[in-house]
């Protein structure tokens, strides 16, 4: 085994940790860069988790609260006494280097990280192996598991930033006008302001109870995991089972009310062929559904992480951004809601995929005349509205006005568009099939 030295870097682990307590605002930082497994020595483990303790306690961070913290959990002999952690403020040249320290620190993690899986793969390959393919499946992932957490990043420039966009422009010069640039939707009235879903942007669908919100991820979801490519599509099911998501499928494929599909009685004939047909098409697709109820918007991105290090994550929807909550403490609701979607928003740009959060709109618009929607009713917005690269709402006037003869009627407005246009999409819904089909390509 090779010795400390290069299993880790004491000094850059203590200048990691004293730098919190000259800047307390740092500690944010690392949170998001470094796990406390990161640390090689135990004692720089347990000042870091009680560090992390303090963060979401919301109470202030430097050697007394430390110290204190560590105290009542019986941990301070183990840190090396109270001296230590004072002592730990001479260990930082300067905070201004805070991201070299936490690279140094990194990269000892992720080289003890390959040292132990090289170690676990040599002592296996030294047994009897029974299925080699199998074998160099998990020698593959465990290698890939071992080196998925990268340092941070230096800085660009611009050249190679320009070079990129030149060659996306050559690349989207031969398209198609109109075509979609990122995921298709499966609606060109919307392609054709968002031209899809793009790579690190988070979109917004929001609505009312009963519009149909879940319906239309799920037939976006249905459609981008059905194109050619075969992306991988991650659907987070906060609110409905398997089953249920299951009988909307096959409903809205087959063309079946949901109704027939429960009762098991058919208005048709012969509606077995639809229903295999539509379970053909579907049951080879890289479409993935999630009903554990994860409601950790930390433990969602972990899994997200997982995926996308198996190259099996192109595009995650879930259902829906109020069920979800975060670890963190916050004084309100709308504080945690704001997290939850600077975090979403985080995770669509370090996974490079869009992400899909469907939400709630609060009751306001249920008490004035004109039934729109617009951004000022995004429930506990926050900042929903700041970080969202696109927002769209459901519409469907049919839901409030009971006399209208034609009650398929439905509108995606725009009303958020960072890198395009807004305006209004007109679709058609049909509730028995919780169907959406664009007015253009309606076959029904």
């Amino acid at each position: 085994m090779p010795d400390t030295k290069v299993l880790a870097n004491k000094d850059a682990e203590q200048s990691v940790l004293g730098s919190v307590f000259y800047d307390e605002s740092v500690i944010k930082l690392l949170l998001d860069k470094l796990k406390s497994s990161d640390f090689y020595y135990l004692r720089h483990q347990l000042i870091f988790d009680a560090m992390s303790d303090l963060f979401n306690q919301k109470m202030p961070i430097d050697s007394t609260t430390v110290i204190a913290n560590l105290e009542d959990k019986g941990k301070l002999n183990d840190c090396g006494g109270a001296q230590y952690i004072i002592d730990l403020t001479d260990a930082v040249p300067s905070v201004s280097n805070i991201e070299t320290y936490i690279n140094l620190v990194k990269d000892k993690s992720i080289q003890r990280k390959v040292i132990q899986t090289c170690t676990d793969i040599i002592q296996e390959s030294a047994t009897d192996i029974s299925d080699s393919k199998a074998f160099l499946d998990g020698v593959e992932k465990k290698i890939f598991e071992a080196t998925s957490e990268r340092r941070t990043s230096d800085m660009v420039p611009v050249r190679s930033i320009l070079d990129s966009a030149y060659k996306n422009i050559q690349i989207n010069s031969t398209r198609e006008f109109g075509g979609s640039t990122g995921l298709d939707s499966g609606y060109p009235s919307i392609n054709e302001k968002t031209l899809g879903f793009q790579k690190s942007e988070l979109t917004i669908l929001a609505a009312r109870p009963s519009m149909g919100k879940t319906a239309l991820a799920l037939n976006i979801a249905t459609h981008i995991a059905k194109l050619a490519s075969r992306p991988y599509v991650a659907f987070f099911s906060l609110e409905m089972s398997l089953d249920q998501l299951a009988l909307r499928l096959i409903s809205s494929e087959a063309n079946i009310s949901q109704t027939e599909l429960r009762t098991g009685h058919f208005s048709e004939k012969q509606p077995w062929d639809k229903i295999f047909y539509a379970i053909d098409n579907l049951k080879d697709t890289n479409l993935m559904f999630d009903d554990s109820g994860v409601v950790n918007v930390q433990d969602l991105r972990a899994l997200c992480r997982k995926k996308k290090s198996e190259d099996k994550l192109d595009i995650v929807v879930i259902d829906y951004l109020q069920l979800l909550s975060s670890s963190s403490r916050f004084e309100s609701r709308v504080q945690e809601v704001s997290e939850i979607s600077r975090t979403l928003k985080e995770m669509a740009r370090e996974l490079n995929i869009p992400v899909l959060a469907l939400s709630q709109l609060s009751r306001n618009v249920e008490l004035r005349q004109d039934k729109k929607p617009t951004m000022a009713d995004l429930r506990e917005s926050g900042s929903i509205e700041q970080d969202a690269d696109v927002v769209m709402f459901i519409f469907r006037e049919s839901y409030y006005n009971k006399e209208l003869e034609d009650k398929s009627k439905a509108q995606i407005i725009i009303a958020k568009n960072r890198n395009g246009i807004t305006g209004d999409c007109d679709l058609l819904f049909y509730p028995e099939t919780t169907t959406f089909n664009d007015v253009k390509e309606d076959r029904r």
